[in-house]
């Protein structure tokens, strides 16, 4: 199938009459550009012009390099459902028009979403300002505190969690197969000795990446990405994007959520590890799979190697997690 594109002189004109029709506006196509992502979603933010103001909307349609439409349809407009309902409580998330299940409007399957303004949370965590940490750590609260009662026939779809002690069985399972060690062993031996106690699961967007959240004059502008939404244990949901962004471990996020959450602290390392194996698979089954890396400079399995030998060592200077 070839290529879907909004620019296309064939296709930006069905583009403009299904985001006109779906707004109720008159509107003017100007250009549409690709926002890289991974995924089964590929969005694009359209530039459109209703008299003398701009207007941009973000037009969301399946990734064609990584999806059968037909037989991922129901996960794709899954993500139109939930905002829908999402709309009807306090959390900040886009708004949503125009879901086209058969693909009539455009040729393929599509829906539109709100295009929020504000920065990236992200540039601010980074340079430690404190209102920042306090708004990412009660942004992921309210995400957390969302009843299955507020979210009505959607939360039926959203599955219901797996307990982290069958989440690192499977992993330990999966990774046995791949590799092997006396590192990898020292590693699985400690998270078996200390498996915690299961936390309830709450809902999540399912990636809690700190460029998710936007905000503009300190407050929260919006929250993206419900993708991959569903029921997970929260603790592990929290600290799983501070692994991959190092600069937001280590300087107190971790123990202030615990503490609002009531969680206790000394689960915080125990979880650590759990994540670390956890993106070990990742890369392995990445590298079996060929998979081109995302960023060639950097070694993420030698990487995450490192920070296990250092995670064990950590552990063994501490008494057992129980």
């Amino acid at each position: 199938m070839t290529a879907f594109n909004p620019n296309h002189p064939d296709v930006k004109k069905k583009v403009e009459k299904y985001i006109s029709a779906s707004l109720g506006l008159s509107l003017d196509f100007i250009l549409a550009l690709p926002i890289k992502g991974g995924g089964r979603t590929l969005p694009w933010k359209v530039e459109l012009a209703n008299g003398d103001k701009q207007l941009f909307i973000i037009l969301k349609t399946p990734n064609l390099e990584e999806n059968n439409i037909s037989g991922d349809k129901y996960d794709f407009f899954r993500q139109y459902r939930l905002l829908k309902q999402l709309e009807t409580t306090k959390l900040k998330t886009p708004k949503v028009w125009g879901a086209n299940e058969k693909g009539t409007a455009l040729g393929i399957p599509c829906f539109l979403e709100e295009s929020l303004k504000g920065r990236t949370l992200y540039n601010s965590l980074k340079i430690k300002e404190k209102w920042a940490d306090e708004l990412y750590i009660k942004s992921i609260i309210d995400i957390q505190k969302i009843k299955s009662e507020e979210l009505g026939a959607v939360a039926k779809e959203l599955g219901e969690g797996t307990k982290i002690k069958y989440m690192f069985f499977n992993i330990e399972k999966e990774i046995k197969q791949l590799t092997k060690g006396p590192l990898i062993s020292s590693v699985l031996d400690k998270l078996n000795a200390g498996v915690p106690e299961a936390l309830p699961f709450c809902f999540g967007n399912g990636d809690f990446n700190p460029k998710n959240f936007l905000a503009k004059d300190k407050q929260l502008a919006g929250i993206l990405d419900f993708e991959c939404a569903g029921c997970f244990d929260p603790l592990y949901e929290f600290l799983f994007p501070l692994e991959k962004y190092p600069l937001l471990k280590n300087r107190g996020l971790e123990e202030e959520y615990c503490g609002q959450m009531g969680f206790k602290n000394k689960n915080i390392e125990w979880y650590r590890g759990l994540i670390l194996i956890t993106k070990l698979l990742e890369s392995l089954k990445d590298e079996k799979s060929s998979k081109p890396v995302e960023n060639e400079e950097r070694n993420i399995k030698e990487e995450t190697l490192a920070e296990l030998s250092k995670w064990t060592k950590e552990a063994d200077a501490c008494p057992p997690i129980i």
